[in-house]
């Protein structure tokens, strides 16, 4: 991005939950051109003030007590995932706009009173989707604006993310309805859930299947679910940290043609003729249309944290609009209770998902489950 950065409006931003594994990538993006760190917060102090001392900004064992002191234009929030909702929301009511790592919940209900809370404090929610400015993806989602595909059939996406019983014992929240309200649902597989959604929209009914295979935790390490979308398409998802093999595959066919998506790969098969057409007019008995391969240059984008950084200062002071902001981030978090629903209850599960209902449920897993202590 080629501007100007003596000219840009700087954003005094505050880093909450500063400790996290996930904060390096933060610190990079945060282009000191565009953002003015002001303050970190983290209830681990001896990594938090060594991460503050080495930016020259002040440390705060409470984020509120940040909040309060150095009342940031920007907070960004790396806490664990249940305090994501408290966190946010004292952010956006204290003025700062707010960028939540994922998932931005445990629970769509949370959610929905997040976005509720920056719609009337005037301040933007977004959400670190930052795998939606992949440049293969990027391509993908035009694309199907303009209709490329014909009519969308069928989806199909598998991600597998392998972790060792060594990473669930490195953090005593991880695995557990109390620390992160879910398994490969809710820690690994957000981005691959938010995908399905970014390009196909929000399913109308989905049946699954939640697995705890190979590891010693009380979530889910695999997951098979089923879903139908408004327009009669159908699709598929299988995600696993208990699996090994390729880490992402997305296929999408319509009538006039099919997408292939890897990481860093697309594929386009255009049909020789519309599917409807083609099956009704034919002579052949056996077999579909010809096919070629369209070559399609890839949009632009890294699928990093820096896409997110730039397109936040851009929205902040530009009114550019969000990558991902919380109405569309929404989304992957109500497929995924809907998937832990459908699977405990046994039964589909139609969306919008009932909030009442999975409050009950995540309350009974929970109630069950291994006591985890998250301070605010």
């Amino acid at each position: 991005m080629n501007t100007n950065s003596s000219a840009l409006p700087r954003l005094r931003t505050a880093f909450i939950g500063c400790g996290a594994s996930i904060y390096p990538l933060h610190e990079k993006a945060a282009d000191p051109a565009r953002f003015e760190l002001v303050g970190m917060a983290d209830i681990d102090a001896a990594l938090g003030q060594e991460r503050a001392a080495r930016r020259g900004v002040p440390f705060f064992a409470s984020y509120r007590e940040l909040l309060a002191a150095v009342q940031p234009e920007l907070a960004v929030i790396m806490t664990p995932h249940t305090s994501h909702p408290a966190a946010a929301l004292a952010a956006l009511e204290s003025g700062a706009h707010v960028l939540v790592e994922k998932p931005m919940a445990i629970e769509v209900s949370a959610a929905d009173r997040m976005i509720e809370v920056a719609a009337a404090a005037g301040r933007l929610l977004a959400v670190n989707f930052q795998h939606r400015t992949r440049p293969e993806i990027r391509t993908a989602a035009a694309l199907l604006r303009r209709g490329e595909l014909g009519d969308v059939q069928h989806v199909s996406m598998v991600a597998i993310w392998p972790r060792s019983h060594k990473y669930f014992r490195m953090s005593p929240w991880r695995g557990t309805w109390n620390g992160e309200g879910g398994g490969v649902l809710l820690n690994q597989s957000p981005h691959n859930l938010d995908l399905l959604c970014y390009l196909m929209g929000l399913p109308v009914r989905l049946v699954a299947w939640a697995r705890t295979t190979l590891h010693p935790i009380e979530t889910e390490d695999t997951v098979q679910a089923m879903f139908e979308w408004r327009n009669g398409a159908i699709g598929s998802l299988h995600v696993s940290t208990a699996e090994s093999g390729q880490p992402e595959r997305l296929e999408i066919l319509g009538t006039r043609g099919r997408l292939e998506i890897a990481p860093g790969v697309l594929r386009f098969d255009r049909f020789d003729q519309e599917l409807t057409t083609y099956f009704a007019e034919t002579e052949e008995l056996f077999s579909g249309p010809g096919q070629h391969v369209v070559d399609v240059p890839l949009l632009e984008g890294a699928g990093s944290h820096d896409d997110i950084y730039a397109n936040l200062h851009a929205a902040v002071t530009a009114g550019a609009p969000l990558v991902a902001d919380g109405t569309s981030a929404r989304m992957s978090l109500e497929v995924a209770n809907a998937i832990i629903l459908s699977s405990r209850r046994g039964n589909a599960v139609e969306l919008p998902l009932a909030r009442a209902e999975y409050a009950q449920l995540l309350g009974e897993l929970q109630s069950r489950g291994r006591p985890v202590a998250i301070v605010l």
